[in-house]
């Protein structure tokens, strides 16, 4: 199951203001939404890590962290919309939040109903994704042989799994796995992956590589029950037979 197939009826935002993040909720809550709350930068990261989110609604202001680090960080790891919120009415940071990754960039005062509408042009488009997705879900083994092997396709940005199903990746779960199958039943350092995916090695590195990891592993298995497995907690390593596969 993708992200956005997991997730479409749930909404974060992430909003310092809490009579502003309270009248956002309510509003999106009586149209039928399932919305979360967060206050600043790391509650949204304990969030995300438990859930996933068709939509996050961002206010780049916060208190610990920009909100455009966040964007970049959703866009560089999930399929979530970004709408960013801000009282920056200047081009150049608007330039900023459509660079950083963002769908939509809204300024406050923010119109509801310019909202509403950006919503829900959003979520057609992850509809639209899943009906494209869902018309190629599952492929079947060639033969007995293929049964116990996992396929990464690089270029379709997919991990298939010994029964046929084919997942789609992010660019950097895509990194991670590649990294984990070149080097089958050995672990890679935390040190390696982060470098291979662009992380910092600090606090928020190490919890973006963990994030992703925890979000691999329910795309892969409700129940995390998957091949990736962590080595002594210095790594993490791929237990079953894996094929890198370069061409469609």
């Amino acid at each position: 199951m993708t992200q956005s197939e997991a997730s479409f009826n749930q909404i974060i935002i992430v909003e310092d203001e809490p009579a502003f993040r309270e009248m956002i909720s309510k509003y999106f809550v009586k149209k039928g939404f399932e919305v979360a709350l967060a206050g600043s930068a790391i509650e949204f990261y304990r969030e995300f890590e438990k859930k996933q989110f068709a939509l996050a609604i961002i206010d780049i202001g916060l208190p610990d962290q920009n909100g455009l680090v966040l964007t970049k960080y959703i866009r560089a790891n999930s399929t979530t919309r970004v709408v960013l919120l801000t009282g920056d009415t200047s081009i150049d940071r608007r330039i900023e939040g459509y660079e950083a990754g963002a769908d939509v960039y809204l300024t406050k005062p923010v119109n509801f109903r310019l909202l509403d509408a950006a919503l829900e042009n959003l979520l057609m488009r992850v509809a639209e994704h899943n009906a494209v997705l869902s018309d190629n879900a599952v492929i079947k083994p060639k033969n007995s042989e293929n049964s116990h092997v996992w396929v990464l396709r690089t270029e379709e940005w997919r991990l298939v799994t010994p029964c046929g199903e084919r997942l789609h990746l992010t660019s950097k779960e895509q990194i991670f796995i590649h990294a984990l199958a070149e080097t089958p039943n050995t672990p890679v350092s935390r040190k390696v992956l982060l470098e291979r995916l662009g992380y910092q090695n600090d606090e928020y590195g190490n919890r973006s590589l963990e994030s992703m990891i925890y979000r691999l592993r329910k795309k892969i298995s409700p129940n995390l029950e998957t091949p990736i497995k962590t080595a002594n907690g210095s790594g993490y390593i791929f237990t079953a037979k894996i094929k890198i596969k370069i061409e469609n």
